[in-house]
């Protein structure tokens, strides 16, 4: 729980994100930590769906990137290394997911 909170502050810190009540559900029912969504929309690369939304998940680029940032410490949560999130124009979280 240490390595979350050490996260949070060295992220962007642009505040608490806002979720849709889907949004909100999935991330629970996938137990995916709010710091690694936080990791995925300031790191992961970012493609935009058409519709004002886009998806923010990892590369095998952007994950060395995060990884550099971080240090060791990271490695113990390689497997968030799948998870996506769907954003919606204003910046509030659709849905997250796990990359199959």
């Amino acid at each position: 729980m240490k390595l979350q909170i050490e996260t949070r502050r060295m992220l962007r810190g642009r505040g608490e994100l806002a979720y849709s009540q889907h949004g909100r559900t999935r991330r629970q029912q996938r137990c995916i930590p709010p710091f690694v969504i936080d990791a995925v929309t300031d790191y992961g690369d970012e493609r935009f769906l058409g519709d004002g939304s886009r998806s923010c998940s990892f590369s095998k680029r952007s994950w060395k990137h995060f990884c550099r940032y971080m240090g060791q410490a990271i490695q113990a949560y390689e497997k968030y290394r799948n998870v996506y999130v769907v954003m919606a124009e204003d910046g509030s979280i659709i849905t997250v997911a796990w990359r199959q």
